[in-house]
């Protein structure tokens, strides 16, 4: 940085609010991941450890970008995504098989309806995933940051069940479950309105707010449906 330019103010930074969503999720997650790492099963570990990996990767990049080293982000990025978003993937699918299983047992409505998000999350996360990659070919660094963001504000909405548990005395996850869908909603439209202000609104924060309400509106139709219970035991089976 050249001597008498200004250093941009902290909460001007991306990084600042990927740091406030990895604190966010990690003290959610502590009480029934983080505090518990020794006696956590390997498939909980593994999905729970390449999650919070994946919060890390937009604060790393964003600093990166920040501070010019292009070369050393490209790296990391080809690394997550070619090692780290597999890991994530695969084992959030199982984490979604072995909701299924319990749902079997105990006939629990509410499993059907995380099941339900999860996989709709996960098939979004794959699309941001993609088309992050296309706007970065194309030369659209703006639409390629957003379409990683994306990414973790599915993250965080789990995270953010669990923060109402635990911390918020909302007595069932899920209760939790609505409350965090409302937060996420709010979040976008606050970011929607910030990039309103700024005559830019860019489609990512628009889809993944279009998938929030989608998820509020269909999630209980969904989940009580027998269609959708026959498809998800299949797919616990696969």
């Amino acid at each position: 940085m050249a001597v008498g330019t200004p250093k941009p103010r902290l909460l001007l930074q991306p990084h600042f609010y990927f740091v406030i969503a990895f604190l966010v999720a990690v003290t959610s997650f502590w009480p029934s991941f983080f505090s518990k790492l020794s006696s956590t099963d390997a498939a909980h570990l593994i999905h729970g450890v390449s999650a919070t990996l994946w919060m890390t990767i937009p604060i790393l990049q964003s600093w990166l970008i920040s501070r010019k080293r292009f070369k050393l982000h490209r790296r990391l990025g080809w690394g997550a995504l070619l090692i780290l978003a597999p890991v994530l993937i695969v084992s959030a699918l199982h984490m979604v098989q072995v909701m299924v299983f319990q749902y079997e047992e105990m006939h629990a409505i509410r499993l059907l309806k995380f099941a339900f998000l999860d996989l709709c999350a996960l098939a979004l996360f794959v699309a941001f995933l993609v088309l992050a990659v296309l706007r970065i070919r194309r030369g659209d660094s703006d639409g390629h940051a957003r379409y990683m963001a994306g990414t973790v504000l599915f993250a965080l909405e789990p995270a953010l069940e669990r923060g109402f548990v635990f911390y918020a005395g909302v007595s069932n996850f899920e209760s939790a479950l609505y409350l965090s869908l409302i937060s996420m909603e709010a979040i976008l439209v606050v970011l929607l309105f910030f990039e309103w202000r700024r005559r830019k609104v860019r489609l990512p924060f628009v889809m993944a707010l279009a998938f929030f309400v989608a998820m509020h509106v269909l999630m209980t139709p969904v989940a009580n449906s027998a269609a959708f219970a026959e498809f998800a035991k299949w797919f616990a089976r696969i």
